[in-house]
C-alpha cells in the first residue's frame, strides 16, 4: 500500500546501514574514525528489520483475522514460504563457497554437521551458538526472526492496546538482563567470545526491540489523535538527534546501570521507533522515495546475497581502488549495491515473489477442502 511506502523505505535504509558495516570488513585501507562511526553503526539496521517486522506482522495478521477460519496456520504458511525458498537457496550456496570447514561461528567444533544443516533448514539453529550463524552469513538475524514469527499470533492475543506493550516492553527488559546475568555467570560453551556475541545477538536479547515494532503498530493504528498532535517533523528531527548521540556519544554517557537495562541496540530501537512514528506522518522525500523503497522491497534477498558479491569481489581483487580510503570505501559500497541489487532484483522475482504466490496457493487449497468437508 502506498500509504506503508515509508515501512519499505525503513528496510532500505536498515539493508543500506547492513551493507555498510560489512563493506567495511574488505579493503586495506581504514576509513577516518568519524567516517568510521557512522558506518560501524550500520550494523544497527539489522534492529530497524526487526521492528519493521514486527510492526508489519502484527498489521497483516490483525487484517486477516476476521477473515479467515484458520488464521493461525495461514499465518505460519505465508511466513515459512516468505522466508524458506531464499533462505535455503542462501544455505546450499554458502556451503558451496565456504564448505563445510571451521570457521569462527563454530567456535570449537571442527565443521559444519549434517545436524547443523538440518537445523537452519527447519529454523532452530538459534538454540545452538555453533549454528547460529555459521552457514548462511548473517543467518543469525533469521534464526531469531523465526522465533519471532512463533510467537505472533499468542503476543496478539494477549495485547490489545499500548499500555499492554509498555508492559510487555518492560518485562522483555528484565528478561533480557536476567537471562545475561546468568549466562555470563553460567556460560553454556568454553568459547568465551563466541558465547558473548551470542549472548548479544540471540532472541532473548532482541525481544525488546520485537516489543517496540508491537507499540508502533498500535500507536499508529489507534492513537491518531494523539498523532495529529505530534508533528512527524519534530519526530524525525528527534529520531535524528538520538541517532547522532548514540553514533557519536557512546550510549548517550548514561550511568552503567542503565545502560545494562537499555543497552545499545535497544537505545537504537528507540530512535528507530521514532524515525518510524515519524515517517508515518510525514514520509520526507529524503528518506521515502523511489530508491529507499526499491531496497526495502529487495531487502531479504540483498541481506543475503552481499556477503557473497563482496566474497567475489575480494576473490577477484577488486576491493581496493583509490589510496585514499573514503573514496576506496565508497566506491567499493556502490559496487556491491549495484551489483548485488541487480541480483536481488533478480532473486525477488524469480524466487522470493513464486515462493509466496506458492504459500497463496496452498492456503486457497486448504480453505477449499475445508468448505467442501463442510
Amino acid at each position: 500500500m502506498k500509504k506503508l511506502a515509508y515501512i519499505d523505505a525503513l528496510r532500505g535504509l536498515a539493508i543500506l546501514g547492513v551493507v555498510m558495516v560489512h563493506t567495511n570488513q574488505y579493503g586495506h585501507l581504514n576509513l577516518p574514525w568519524g567516517i568510521e562511526k557512522i558506518v560501524w553503526k550500520g550494523g544497527r539496521g539489522v534492529q530497524l528489520f526487526f521492528l519493521a517486522s514486527a510492526f508489519t506482522l502484527f498489521l497483516s495478521y490483525g487484517n486477516r483475522l476476521a477473515k479467515e477460519t484458520r488464521p493461525v496456520r495461514n499465518f505460519f504458511i505465508r511466513r515459512y514460504f516468505r522466508i524458506a525458498p531464499m533462505y535455503y537457496l542462501g544455505v546450499l550456496y554458502y556451503l558451496f563457497q565456504d564448505g563445510f570447514g571451521p570457521r569462527y561461528w563454530l567456535g570449537d567444533e571442527p565443521g559444519i554437521t549434517g545436524v547443523n544443516v538440518l537445523s537452519n533448514f527447519l529454523f532452530v539453529n538459534g538454540f545452538n551458538p555453533y549454528w547460529f550463524s555459521s552457514i548462511v552469513h548473517g543467518g543469525w538475524s533469521i534464526a531469531v526472526e523465526m522465533l519471532f514469527y512463533a510467537l505472533v499470533p499468542f503476543l496478539f492475543s494477549r495485547m490489545k492496546n499500548p499500555r499492554q506493550v509498555l508492559v510487555f516492553f518492560g518485562l522483555s527488559l528484565g528478561i533480557r538482563l536476567g537471562l545475561q546475568l546468568l549466562f555470563e555467570t553460567y556460560p553454556l560453551i568454553a568459547h568465551a567470545k563466541l558465547w558473548e556475541e551470542y549472548l548479544s545477538l540471540y532472541f532473548p536479547a532482541q525481544l525488546p526491540v520485537f516489543a517496540l515494532g508491537i507499540l508502533l503498530y498500535f500507536v499508529v493504528r489507534d492513537e491518531p489523535a494523539l498523532l495529529r498532535r505530534v508533528s512527524g517533523k519534530w519526530l524525525l528531527l528527534a529520531s535524528v538527534v538520538l541517532l547522532a548521540l548514540l553514533v557519536n556519544g557512546d550510549r548517550l554517557a548514561l550511568p552503567n546501570f542503565v545502560s545494562l537495562i537499555l543497552p545499545d541496540h535497544v537505545l537504537f530501537g528507540v530512535a528507530f521507533f521514532l524515525l518510524a512514528l515519524g515517517l508515518s506522518r510525514y514520509p520526507w522525500p529524503l528518506l521515502v522515495n523511489p530508491v529507499t523503497t526499491h531496497l526495502g522491497k529487495i531487502s531479504f534477498s540483498l541481506y543475503l546475497v552481499h556477503f557473497g558479491v563482496l566474497y567475489w569481489l575480494e576473490r577477484f581483487n577488486l576491493t581496493d581502488y583509490f589510496y585514499n580510503a573514503t573514496l576506496d570505501y565508497g566506491l567499493r559500497l556502490v559496487l556491491v549495491l549495484l551489483l548485488g541489487g541487480l541480483l536481488s532484483t533478480a532473486f525477488y522475482h524469480f524466487v522470493e515473489v513464486p515462493g509466496q504466490r506458492l504459500g497463496s496457493r496452498l492456503i486457497k487449497r486448504l480453505e477449499r477442502k475445508e468448505v467442501v468437508a463442510v
